[in-house]
């Protein structure tokens, strides 16, 4: 695969990344149901049989979204047998959020050769079901969308793998050889790091301004000037979600948690092994039921 002409050496930060998302928005663009979807949301005569109707005007799409909704991710109980219902449970925005995951695993497509993206979105499930399961229990509001911010997290990733998949395995090998984060290894060679693109990438997509503060600071957690509770449960979010991947041990994660993140969040080890049994077990079954 042909990389797109190095953007002059890397020299003007915001005229690249500018130019990445110009380039990552012309070959990956969101599914007409959900941008459907948002017109709804941005109607206030909208009602909830609108949204039924469109959801329930693709079938795969609904069937998919029913499956989630009546699984342990949810935990309802009894059966929901339609979209109609599904909504008076969870509502707009989670059905947003909803969408938005479905949409985006099937719109984004990559060529094997560049990122196996089977295992990226194995491990972006985990981060999304971890960063949940870890709000819900901080009783933080409006839960159910760390879900699809931890699933979106590494977007930008993979904006970088698709337009400079030589320079992003050089940066992976640097990270590695000298044991430091890979975003600051991205930012001495692009100019920004993956979380940056992928802010950049929603702010283009129009998602929500939570997505994207907490996308763009989450490798860099002391950037963050707002949500940064949010920021701090995604941070940690990818880390296990790395850990899980390579089989890393809990003490390993702890000294690749930036220390700052034990004061914001303040929740025992203990609990955070709760955690992430529940998500394993949790993840397991999103993965059937997104992937498949």
């Amino acid at each position: 695969m042909q990389k797109a002409n190095n953007i002059s050496t890397i020299n003007n930060k915001k005229t690249n990344l500018d130019m990445l998302v110009k380039s990552t928005t012309g070959l990956i663009s969101l599914p007409e149901i959900y941008l459907k979807i948002r017109e709804l949301m941005n109607d206030q005569t909208s009602v909830l049989d609108d949204f039924a109707i469109v959801v329930n005007g693709d079938a795969n799409l609904a069937a998919r979204v029913l499956k989630i909704v009546n699984s342990s991710f949810y935990g309802f109980p009894g059966q929901i047998s339609s979209i109609a219902r599904a909504l008076n449970f969870i509502g707009i925005t989670q059905l947003h959020d909803l969408v938005l995951t479905v949409s985006a695993i099937k719109a984004i497509k990559l060529p094997n050769e560049v990122i196996d993206l089977h295992k990226f979105w194995q491990r972006s499930i985990f981060c999304g079901v971890f960063a949940k399961c870890f709000a819900k229990k901080l009783k933080l509001r409006d839960r159910e969308s760390f879900f699809v911010i931890g699933l979106l997290h590494e977007i930008g990733r993979l904006a970088l793998a698709l337009n400079y998949p030589d320079e992003l395995q050089r940066t992976q090998e640097q990270s590695s050889q000298n044991n430091l984060p890979l975003y600051k290894i991205e930012l001495e060679s692009f100019g920004f790091h993956y979380g940056q693109v992928g802010q950049a990438l929603m702010k283009e997509w129009k998602l929500p301004t939570n997505f994207q503060e907490i996308t763009g600071h989450h490798p860099d957690l002391l950037s963050a000037q707002q949500f940064i509770t949010e920021t701090a449960i995604i941070h940690l979010a990818h880390l296990y979600a790395y850990a899980e991947e390579t089989a890393q041990q809990p003490e390993q994660i702890s000294l690749l948690v930036n220390p700052s993140i034990w004061k914001i969040l303040d929740m025992p080890a203990e609990k955070i092994q709760e955690i992430v049994a529940e998500t394993k077990q949790l993840s397991k079954e999103m993965e059937q039921l997104v992937l498949n």
